[in-house]
């Protein structure tokens, strides 16, 4: 018995092939090469010039608010994609900011945020009670936010 991932992603596949490999491959796998940040981000297009499979132009959809967060990460997904490939296939991301919906939007309370820690977290080490509440609000976050 075959898992229904072998099915869909060949037929994934035909139906974006019209657009390269190249395209296939990162829209395909962007929640490997984004990594930490495909929560938040969405490869929109691919433009190549001049019938060129190289130093290609891809405009990334934002989730709105992470865009300067983003923005400072171009190296990182230019060095993910093109270490895929052995040569620069992109040069330039352009970012468009947006609501593209993966966020979960709902919002926990004080109470609720303190009964969801089951790490260590760097607040614990804190005494000033003020910081300590503070810091542990700042890593629930983040810590939501990466998952």
């Amino acid at each position: 018995m075959k898992p229904l991932l072998k099915f869909t992603e060949k037929i994934i596949e035909k139906k974006i092939s019209r657009f390269g490999s190249i395209q296939t491959h990162i829209f395909l796998n962007w929640h490997f090469i984004a990594e930490q940040y495909a929560q938040v981000t969405k490869p929109e297009s691919i433009k190549f010039y001049k019938q060129k499979k190289n130093e290609g132009l891809m405009v990334l959809k934002v989730q709105s608010a992470y865009g300067p967060e983003v923005q400072m990460a171009i190296p990182f997904l230019l060095n993910q994609i093109n270490s895929r490939f052995g040569y620069k296939a992109i040069s330039t991301i352009k970012i468009k900011q947006t609501d593209i919906g993966f966020l979960n939007k709902e919002r926990t309370s004080d109470k609720d945020m303190n009964k969801e820690i089951d790490e260590v977290l760097i607040s614990d080490q804190l005494e000033d009670e003020e910081l300590k509440i503070a810091m542990r609000k700042l890593e629930l976050s983040r810590k939501n936010l990466f998952q």
